[in-house]
């Protein structure tokens, strides 16, 4: 059965949701997303399949406006989770989470918590979008080994990163950044 995972991600706003796999001789089914366990999440509006290569990090990134769900369909994730908005019980609360194909899981990310996933070995994993994706305006980035950011990735080695994010400034930084951006509220 679907279920909430209680006390999983424990930053307020992002739910974690174990997922069902129905098997039989065929293979399997799993049920990714209802629109009842969206809660306060907007209807995606993009959905991307993503495959991976092993010590792949993408991010940290933090969305003014949009929210992301995502599924790890293949694989394992270590998604990394921190509270960037001023007024939230969880403010600068770090999180990590771990997700893996064979054990599926939901995660809903809200605007205002940084988030970057790691993939230790490779993996496949499937995202939605509560508003189109674009590069300019709602997505901003960090290093993802800031020690500001109090996240073990646990990782062995430096992971392989994106351009932008290998060029990425630190958490302060991207706080500055942040204030004086249209839509990008303090207080939630």
């Amino acid at each position: 059965m679907d279920h909430e995972i209680s006390g999983a991600s424990t930053i307020d706003g992002v739910v974690l949701r174990s997922l069902s796999s129905h098997s039989d001789d065929r293979g399997a089914l799993t049920e990714l997303m209802r629109l009842t366990w969206l809660g306060d999440a907007p209807m995606p509006v993009q959905w991307n399949h993503v495959r991976t290569n092993p010590n792949v990090l993408r991010g940290i990134h933090v969305h003014v406006t949009h929210w992301d769900l995502l599924v790890v369909s293949e694989g394992e994730a270590t998604i990394g989770l921190v509270d960037l908005r001023k007024k939230s019980n969880t403010y600068r609360k770090s999180r990590i989470v771990r997700m893996r194909g064979d054990a599926m899981s939901v995660i809903s990310i809200p605007p205002g918590i940084a988030h970057g996933f790691h993939f230790p070995r490779g993996g496949v994993f499937i995202y939605a979008l509560a508003h189109y994706w674009g590069p300019i305006g709602d997505e901003f980035a960090c290093r993802w080994d800031d020690p500001a950011l109090a996240l073990d990735w646990g990782c062995v080695e430096t992971p392989v990163l994106s351009p932008r994010d290998e060029s990425a400034g630190s958490l302060e930084e991207l706080l500055r950044t942040l204030k004086g951006k249209a839509g990008w509220c303090e207080s939630d």
